[in-house]
């Protein structure tokens, strides 16, 4: 696998085609895919926008990506870029996150029906096969994660002033290789759950981190 890092984009290269689910703009849901890409884009651009989609899709053919492509997008720095690995035997899972939190939100606020920029965005790569239920249920152990390192770091509302769980437009991604399912299942009762909880967890800590001390020191200034 392959990642390549620059300061409007993220992306990630797997060595197979791959099985994905994600909340992703571009080729979202369960579906296959060759590349997964995060692009940076400008909160502050003016309008008038491209569809998301449409913005992702010519980014991805600029940059030669493989098709199909997973495309999420975010206003977060790519210097909010963390990455986990881990290991146990065979079995490997890699996380990576950026993290903006202007746009923080406890599930359930008040909705304002227009989103707004700062993306808590999350990507998992897992080395071996998994069934269809085994993606969503390692996408659930993802979200878990995100919502303990929020908790952890005592993120707040600005709406509610309550322990926040996410932003408005936070996005997410399961990859696997396709092929014949290894693993049918991936709770926190399983391997594959814990590397997964774990590898997301200690990269959301590390990413939501240095946002919170971005942030402290944009005031300082």
């Amino acid at each position: 696998m392959k990642l390549i890092e620059h300061e409007d984009y993220l992306v990630f290269l797997p060595e197979l085609p791959c099985r994905v689910v994600s909340s992703a703009v571009l080729n979202g849901g369960i579906s296959d895919t060759e590349a997964l890409l995060n692009l940076r884009v400008d909160k502050d651009e003016p309008p008038p926008w491209l569809p998301p989609a449409q913005t992702l899709t010519e980014k991805a053919e600029s940059l030669q990506l493989p098709f199909p492509v997973t495309g999420m997008m975010t206003a977060a720095s790519m210097r909010s870029l963390t990455q986990v690995c881990k290991n146990r035997g065979d079995l490997k899972v890699h996380a990576w996150v950026t993290a903006g939190l202007s746009n923080t939100r406890r599930v359930g606020d008040v909705a304002d029906e227009i989103p707004k920029a700062g993306t808590i965005n999350i990507g998992v790569f897992i080395n071996q096969p998994l069934s269809d239920t085994a993606l969503v249920e390692a996408l659930m152990i993802l979200t878990e994660a995100k919502v303990t390192a929020i908790r952890d770091l005592e993120i707040v509302s600005p709406i509610s002033g309550l322990p926040a769980s996410g932003t408005g437009t936070d996005s997410h991604a399961v990859l696997c290789p396709k092929g014949a399912a290894i693993h049918h299942y991936c709770g926190k009762h399983t391997v594959l759950g814990e590397m997964i909880g774990a590898a997301v967890l200690e990269a959301c800590l590390q990413s939501l981190t240095k946002c919170l001390t971005q942030q402290v020191n944009a005031k300082i200034i």
